[in-house]
């Protein structure tokens, strides 16, 4: 007996935050057949991508929610930031950036990932043209004339999809990636990110602080409640030692290292690490197989640039999956690449260079990078396209990214 096999026209591994949005993306194309498989049960509490993490949202990013149709439904529960303090530990000069000189309502917003999960999943559950499959994992991937054949193992029995175009949204750590094919180059920076969420007794007025110190940078991005956000930058065989502690010594170590621009920490919540290692997709696609988010660019959270380099990925891959009859043909993969490749290398230029101009205490560099601080604080187009380049408003924009429906 044949095994039966399942028709879609695209096929996204990954339902976390990264295929969710590629799905929600797509809600309004019916015509699209779409599957996606997710190795988590549906809008499980187990699902990483939606967890009580932080994640950092850029203008460019509201900008996409809003074509999508879901950014009313996220601005409840989100903070704005309004403003950006970037600062250098034990040197003098700070650069300072405003939404009134960009004129935009925010530079940035802040949101927990589980309020964006949540909405997203609200809103591609019930869409008829798509189905879900999970908990499931991909098994084999096999390339056919004009398309793409996966098992996926789904209560512990096989299933065969085909498709014309297969999405690896699975993450860093891609089998779907490994399968096609695709290599990875990776640097890994020998630090760790410890997690917290901090209250201080002060108000936060929306203003997210950067803090370079010799170890690595410190954020503290604005939440609601009053709360901030901490990503704590530090090198990775201290990152233990540094959960280890007490409330009390994590409290103390932290304000040592951070200052008390924010007012002094009072409460902290849970606290979690991972290593910091920067992974490219040597190419995002491969026959009939694009790369998207982190399976195609994770990055060092300086910045915050991750979720939001991802969403353009969305953006981008959305609109040309709905102008094409054949969403996986060679062309508009090849399309896809040369318009997402430029905007990846440029943010990574970015946070790499940060990280490794300003975590280290080789003599001079500190006071060129005071003197740089100050320069940029004083130079209005300078600090504008620093600003522009925070809210994901640089090089070519994609028609969500402009607002516009698909």
């Amino acid at each position: 007996m044949n095994q039966q096999i399942l028709q879609y026209d695209v096929v996204i591994i990954g339902g976390g935050m990264v295929g969710a949005s590629l799905a929600a993306a797509l809600k309004n194309h019916a015509d699209k057949k779409i599957a996606v498989v997710e190795a988590c049960p549906f809008q499980s509490d187990l699902q990483p991508s939606f967890d009580d993490r932080s994640i950092a949202l850029s203008y460019g990013s509201r900008r996409i929610f809003e074509a999508i149709g879901l950014w009313n439904k996220l601005e409840p529960e989100i903070e704005a930031i309004k403003s950006i303090h970037v600062s250098d530990r034990g040197h003098l000069g700070a650069t300072r950036l405003h939404h009134t000189e960009e004129n935009v309502e925010a530079l940035g917003y802040v949101a927990e990932s589980k309020v964006i999960g949540r909405a997203l999943m609200n809103e591609v559950q019930n869409l008829n043209h798509v189905d879900w499959f999970c908990p499931a994992s991909i098994e084999s991937l096999q390339p056919i004339e004009n398309a793409v054949r996966i098992e996926i193992k789904i209560d512990e029995r096989l299933v065969a999809l085909q498709g014309k175009l297969l999405v690896a949204a699975d993450g860093v750590q891609s089998a779907t990636r490994t399968l096609a094919g695709i290599g990875v180059k990776q640097e890994d920076y020998q630090q760790s990110a410890v997690i917290t969420n901090v209250q201080t007794d002060q108000l936060h007025q929306g203003v997210a602080f950067e803090r370079f110190t010799d170890t690595g940078p410190i954020a503290f991005l604005p939440m609601t409640e009053n709360r901030y956000s901490v990503v704590w930058t530090c090198q990775r065989e201290d990152a233990q030692r540094v959960l280890n502690l007490t409330d009390a010594e994590f409290i103390n170590e932290l304000q040592q290292r951070f200052g008390f621009r924010a007012g002094n920490i009072q409460k902290i919540g849970a606290r979690f690490s991972y290593p910091l290692i920067y992974t490219e997709a040597e190419q995002l696609s491969k026959g009939r197989v694009v790369v998207i988010g982190n399976a195609a660019h994770a990055l060092h959270p300086v910045a915050g640039q991750g979720y939001n380099l991802a969403l353009r990925d969305v953006a981008e891959l959305a609109e040309l999956i709905v102008e094409a009859e054949d969403p996986g043909n060679e062309l508009l993969l090849a399309e896809y690449h040369a318009s997402r490749f430029k905007d990846m290398q440029r943010v990574h230029t970015v946070t790499d260079t940060l990280v490794k101009l300003f975590s280290n205490n080789i003599s001079g560099i500190g006071h060129a990078r005071a003197m740089g601080l100050i320069c940029v604080n004083l130079i209005a187009p300078i600090r504008s396209l620093m600003a522009r380049q925070s809210m994901g408003l640089l090089g070519r924009m994609s028609k969500l990214q402009r607002r516009l429906p698909l």
